[in-house]
């Protein structure tokens, strides 16, 4: 619809301004060359941008609602209050950009924006020293609730791990938590990545033979994407004895292994459930 123009319940048009989205100000001079103020909305666009009180309380002017004097505020209100409704999804919306790169460059762009937060443990509030070993910026080694978790920075999981990896931690803060015989997976993952989680692997065997043992849904999952070449093979070892504080723990409790193995068989219902449904069928 072109702009309001010619002859108005208030006179001949002077200007008229669209000051949002089909509502026009309109200045007009009546017979008595009195200049008047309104504003019109277009009927066929009123639904659109005031609502239905709004209109019922406009004077009908052809194919035109018409606010004079006494009534312009309330478009002008409603007009306001769908700007301030805009201006909250447009900021909420640059706030969730922000915190993104925020999260994205703790991780590549440290001078800037610092290194990534570390985890919180479960049962505190605050980390405190004892309860926390890192392993580099976003990796940490946390203990919590008496046990040990290998935690990942969100961030670090979602660049350098495969879904079906994340889908194996328990999500806490902006972290992701692994027990010490799910942190078979991202172990797996991040040491092609990262030279200080390969550092943490004390035996390759072991690793591998935990991946065959308790995540055969993952070894189908990864060797269906690989060549021949780079598949995980199957490797008879000692289960969970990938790392220096499970042979630490198994030094101290003789009769852990078996503990460790029972344990084992119970990670798909705690950590694993969300890596059982990824669409793969093995």
């Amino acid at each position: 619809m072109n702009h309001p123009s010619g002859e108005t319940i208030w006179g001949n048009i002077n200007t008229a301004v669209e000051i949002a989205m089909n509502i026009y100000l309109i200045a007009a001079k009546d017979e008595n060359g009195f200049e008047r103020e309104g504003i019109m909305v277009p009927k066929s666009k009123a639904k659109e941008v005031l609502s239905e009180k709004a209109i019922s309380m406009a004077e009908q002017d052809g194919d035109w609602l018409c606010y004079g004097e006494d009534t312009k505020d309330i478009p002008m209100y409603e007009m306001l209050q769908r700007r301030v409704a805009a201006c909250k999804r447009m900021e909420t919306k640059a706030i969730e950009m922000m915190q993104e790169i925020r999260r994205d460059g703790s991780l590549r762009l440290t001078d800037y924006f610092g290194e990534c937060a570390p985890p919180v443990p479960f049962e505190a509030e605050k980390s405190s020293p004892e309860q926390l070993n890192r392993v580099r910026n976003g990796i940490y080694f946390v203990h919590s609730e008496g046990e040990d978790y290998f935690a990942v920075y969100e961030s670090v999981a979602d660049n350098f791990m495969s879904d079906i990896a994340e889908g194996f931690g328990r999500k806490q803060g902006e972290y992701l938590f692994y027990d010490l015989t799910t942190a078979a997976v991202p172990l797996f993952e991040l040491r092609q990545i990262y030279d200080e989680v390969e550092d943490l692997i004390v035996s390759e065997d072991s690793l591998l033979a935990t991946l065959n043992e308790n995540f055969g849904v993952y070894i189908s999952y990864y060797n269906d994407l690989m060549q021949e070449e780079a598949k995980i093979p199957p490797v008879e070892a000692p289960i969970c004895f990938f790392l220096q504080k499970q042979l630490d723990r198994a030094a101290q409790e003789p009769d852990h292994s078996a503990d460790t193995e029972m344990q084992s068989n119970l990670i798909p219902l705690t950590f694993g459930e969300e890596a059982e449904d990824f669409g793969f069928e093995p």
